[in-house]
């Protein structure tokens, strides 16, 4: 909701109130912004006054910059309610909280008027004076100009000159320019003047000058070759800049370079920038190490490391990120030229316009130890330590799977006169029976069939894509083939035989359904004693023996 306006009674009537504060500081401002001497009409003291020693200074030029918006929004309120409020802090003392007023008294005094008064009681942070005693706005001046003879001896300084560096023309005049030159920037100062006696034409050069203070401002200087007759009479007229705030700004960003460099460095992962081009514009030193390389040149030489899969994996990554701005993380074999086989986790983090150069930054860390421990937990998880084969769990998940979408058959394989062997013979002959086993099932099956041991002697064959119960009967046939030869074991030849049970079913079924029909049709296979495999029949009491 907008504030209503004031009328010129009420605006009045601020100016008033403003008038008897004893300690603010006011000041007088044109319709577009700038100071303005006060109108003898306010009727104010000259000691009340903002002092001006800078051309068309603002109120701004006396708040610290991060509130600037703020004094603009009150400016605007002023502009169109006759009154704006703020609370801002000054650059003097920016610790102490002021009050900042713009009031419209522009029909009865030609201007707006600003005041500017401490909100919280006390003195200036050496407690010897109120923060607003003596408030001026001083503004250094951006250009000067400077006369010198051919032998670089100041001849003349102007008043902006002294306003700039606080020398006066009694400091300057007679010296030498190079006199109050950086020691850092001597060198360039005298072969860029060199190059002005020797060209006599304009030369432009960048050097730190030496304020009174002690301070150094960087000015941008172009000298201009005024020839004479006698060159001994030439003149240099040198217009200064003041960039002091462009070199700042330059310097920071290096600054923000090498500590972006030195971090990069103390990581223990490879890092490295690409253009969208794939240009590597910075890598460190990590990532040859990381991906076993003398040096990374360039982007080809981490290609290098990768099989046909990992290349198309990780180009399309960082065509996303680069195109897309999409961030990925993908897992990648790498070969080192050594032949070392390793695993590393590259992450891509794009970058566009926000952070000021547009690409890629590709972090690359070495897991191998933590890939393989993670290969071993799955394995330690999914397969039988002693067959290979898979356990009860992951059995049951892979025929889940299978049921989800195709047509499933499952062969139950419990082989016969399993304890007698172990009994006899013992148990490391019966452990060599269930791995002849378990081989025996997986060569004959199809690709993605898959055999789970699931309790002692047991096995489940789980076969996806089967078409219909011919199908499986034909698989069960072709286990007890394979299962009807004696295995040869350290302790000798046994004979190996098994109980079968087939089940099939189509996409949907439970699998704990159909694998008790398996279990049931094996028990029948097991009461005939003949090793011929049963497929289980509609009719659940009614196996029908192939």
């Amino acid at each position: 909701m907008s504030a209503i306006p004031r009328t010129q009674a009420e605006r009045e009537d601020v100016l008033a109130a403003l008038l008897r504060l004893p300690d603010a500081v006011l000041a007088a401002i044109a319709s577009d912004g700038v100071l303005t001497p006060m109108p003898a009409s306010v009727g104010i003291a000259p000691d009340r006054l903002l002092a001006l020693s800078a051309d068309r200074a603002t109120v701004l030029d006396v708040i610290v910059p991060a509130e600037a918006m703020t004094v603009v929004t009150a400016w605007e309120r002023a502009r169109t309610n006759g009154v704006g409020l703020a609370t801002v802090h000054g650059r003097r003392e920016p610790g102490v909280p002021l009050s900042l007023t713009f009031v419209d008294v522009r029909e009865t005094h030609g201007v707006f008027v600003c005041a500017l008064d401490v909100l919280t009681a006390g003195t200036g942070a050496d407690g010897s004076a109120a923060p607003l005693a003596g408030l001026e706005v001083s503004r250094r001046p951006r250009t000067a100009t400077v006369r010198k003879t051919a032998l670089a001896v100041i001849t003349e300084i102007d008043d902006r000159t002294t306003r700039m560096l606080g020398w006066t023309p009694a400091q300057m005049v007679g010296q030498r320019s190079s006199e109050f030159v950086h020691p850092d920037d001597q060198e360039r100062a005298i072969a860029n003047w060199l190059e002005l006696l020797s060209r006599q034409e304009a030369q432009r050069v960048r050097l730190r000058h030496r304020r009174a203070d002690g301070t150094w401002a960087w000015l941008e200087l172009e000298n201009q070759y005024v020839a004479a007759d006698d060159p001994a009479d030439a003149v240099v007229v040198t217009q200064m800049s003041d960039i002091s705030d462009e070199m700042a700004a330059h310097e920071a960003l290096q600054q923000q370079e090498r500590l972006l460099h030195r971090l990069t460095e103390s990581l223990p992962q490879g890092i490295v920038q690409l253009t969208p081009d794939r240009e590597v514009v910075h890598s460190n030193s990590r990532l040859p190490v990381v991906l076993g390389l003398p040096a990374v040149r360039g982007w080809d030489d981490v290609h290098a490391l990768l099989d046909d899969a990992g290349r198309t994996a990780l180009e399309a990554a960082l065509s996303r990120a680069l195109d897309e701005g999409v961030d990925a993380t993908l897992e990648l074999a790498v070969r080192t030229p050594a032949g070392e086989a390793r695993v590393c986790a590259v992450s891509l983090v794009a970058l566009g316009d926000r952070e000021g150069a547009p690409g890629a930054l590709v972090c690359v860390s070495d897991v191998t130890d933590s890939a393989r421990m993670r290969e071993e937990l799955t394995a330690k998880a999914t397969y039988d330590p002693l067959t290979g084969c898979h356990n009860r769990a992951s059995t049951m998940a892979v025929l889940e799977a299978a049921l989800t979408e195709r047509s499933t058959a499952v062969v139950f394989v419990d082989l016969d006169d399993f304890k007698p062997v172990n009994d006899t013979l013992g148990h490391d002959a019966g452990d060599e029976l269930l791995v002849t086993t378990a081989a025996r099932l997986a060569g004959v099956l199809r690709k993605d069939d898959i055999v789970g041991r699931i309790g002692g002697d047991e096995f489940l064959v789980v076969s996806r894509g089967v078409d219909g119960p011919d199908a499986a009967a034909a698989l069960g046939a072709r286990i007890r083939s394979a299962l009807a030869v004696p295995a040869s074991i350290s302790a000798g030849t046994v004979p190996l035989r098994a109980s079968l049970g087939i089940a099939w079913a189509g996409p949907g079924t439970d699998p704990a359904v159909l694998t008790k029909r398996a279990d049931q049709a094996m028990y029948v296979s097991k009461q005939a004693r003949c090793g011929e495999p049963v497929l289980w029949h509609e009719e659940l009491c009614a196996p029908v023996p192939v």
